[in-house]
């Protein structure tokens, strides 16, 4: 009986001898999980308590591991389930999730307002662009929620929700050109007809470099998306000229406000890039305040913004139709 005791004494010693290193904790790694597996049983408070365990940096899943600026907070593997229920967990995700859940009520209510509240005797076809703007916008906020929500899933399932991210990125800039191309070009339908194309050929193009298979780097993938947002520089330009230039009422009411989408759209892509505020801040701002929470921010901001411009340029059409000055 001694000797089972000293020898499992022994194995005590053993075991915290080898969770320490360099007087250190040794880092806790959360296994992987089955879907509908659960690493705690049971129904009480208690037990439901032990199952919502957060990691450090070091710690989380290795595909998580892309700012290493945010220190704590981070989800381990979860089943399907269990990702569902860490929305309401106070984690490093928390605010990504609920913003754009938020965002995506926001843009809900304004499809309803619009198409069937707002008394506004615009054609069919001008109704259609404006369902189809707040569309985009909606489904951009539900695929980057779910992209948030289970990313933590698995390897496999982040990079799955990561491209669903990406189309709902791709699917706000396509409606964002196309609702500006159609009413900027409405009284030039040449013009209107190929600036649509050529926005319809590079969001193709950019879905391509989607596919997995293709094996397309993420900064490939990234350059895209900033080339075509810098793309819409072209049409501004030609449509300021073909209005006549600055002198024109509807270039000076609607000229600032493109130029205020490009500021936001870039303010946000610089923060998102260069990881502030977290960079100066290491571990400070890893619940709330961190870069993708701002980005996040100012993409709901942003889609808003032009939501209001493509109104306000609505009203003006329909009160003023099309000029007959106007230069080809």
């Amino acid at each position: 009986m001694k000797t089972m005791t000293t020898t499992i004494t022994e194995e005590k010693k053993l075991v915290e001898t080898n969770t320490e290193t360099n007087g250190k904790k040794a880092e806790r790694k959360p296994e992987k999980i089955k879907d509908g597996e659960l690493k705690a049983s049971g129904e009480d408070y208690k037990n439901e308590k032990e199952k919502i365990t957060l990691f450090s940096f070091n710690e989380a899943p290795p595909h998580l591991q892309h700012n290493p600026f945010i220190r704590s907070g981070y989800r381990g593997y979860l089943s399907t389930k269990m990702c569902i229920e860490s929305m309401f967990w106070w984690t490093n995700e928390t605010i990504n999730i609920w913003s754009h859940i938020f965002g995506w009520m926001l843009f809900l209510g304004l499809t309803l307002y619009d198409l069937f509240l707002l008394n506004i005797h615009a054609s069919f076809t001008d109704k259609f662009i404006v369902g189809v703007l707040l569309m985009c916008f909606q489904v951009c906020m539900i695929l980057s929620a779910l992209y948030h929500t289970f990313s933590c899933r698995s390897e496999e399932d982040y990079s799955c929700y990561l491209t669903y991210d990406l189309l709902g990125i791709s699917l706000s800039l396509l409606a964002i050109y196309l609702s500006g191309v159609y009413y900027a070009f409405w009284c030039h339908r040449t013009w209107q007809q190929f600036y649509l194309s050529s926005v319809l050929l590079i969001f193709l193009f950019a879905m391509v470099l989607q596919i997995p298979r293709l094996n397309v780097s993420s900064n490939l993938k990234l350059l895209v998306f900033v080339a075509w947002a810098a793309y819409g520089v072209v049409p501004t330009f030609h449509w300021t000229i073909i209005m006549g230039g600055t002198a024109n009422p509807v270039v000076q009411l609607l000229l600032p406000r493109v130029l205020g989408m490009y500021a936001i759209s870039s303010l946000a892509f610089v923060i998102y890039i260069t990881k502030i505020p977290e960079r100066f801040c290491s571990g400070k701002v890893d619940y709330i305040g961190s870069s993708h929470q701002w980005w996040h921010f100012f993409v709901v901001g942003a889609l808003y913004y032009w939501h209001n411009t493509g109104m306000k340029y609505v009203e003006y059409r329909m009160n003023h139709g099309c000029s007959t000055n106007l230069q080809l």
